[in-house]
């Protein structure tokens, strides 16, 4: 198995440790256990759990490009945005909250993502005929995928997914 091969099973198996336990059970051991790996084998391709949750941070991000790419979005960059964050996985949500609380003793580790979002933010004001709007729109959905993250979404599925579809019409005229 080629090494980008064995990195990505290591980075699901940290996904799935995440998932299916919490972000205070992700540990070395834990990932090698899931992902059949010697801890050894974990090490070589994560020096340590800060090497993991940098990978993790590229992990979740390279999935979020590989789901953007994939929407038909019509040239409507935000409306796609707004729907695609709707897609993140169990999961996804839980590693990115896991990130969130490792991201407080290792701010640096966030540092991809900022950049992440700093090109998608730049993109929105440049695409759009009314910039600030569009970044309104954008916030208010990055807003209730916080709140998903969180766990403390007070509205249904169905609820969230309406305000989502209402967000991304809008989108669509901005």
């Amino acid at each position: 198995m080629r090494s980008n091969n064995k990195k990505e099973q290591i980075l699901e198996a940290a996904l799935q440790v995440v998932e299916e336990n919490g972000a205070n059970h992700l540990t070395i051991d834990a990932v090698a256990t899931y992902a059949n790996f010697s801890k050894g084998g974990v090490l070589y391709h994560f020096p340590s759990k800060k090497a993991l949750l940098s990978g993790m941070v590229d992990h979740l991000i390279q999935a979020n490009e590989k789901r953007m790419q994939a929407l038909d979005h019509n040239d409507h960059l935000l409306s796609a945005f707004l729907h695609k964050e709707n897609q993140m996985s169990a999961a996804e949500r839980r590693a990115s909250l896991a990130l969130l609380a490792a991201a407080a003793e290792a701010p640096e580790l966030l540092t991809p993502a900022k950049d992440y979002i700093k090109r998608v933010v730049d993109e929105i004001s440049q695409n759009s005929q009314k910039p600030m709007e569009a970044l309104t729109l954008f916030l208010a959905g990055e807003g209730i995928r916080f709140l998903d993250i969180l766990e403390i979404n007070p509205m249904s599925t169905k609820q969230t997914q309406e305000v989502v579809d209402q967000l991304s019409q809008r989108a669509e005229e901005v």
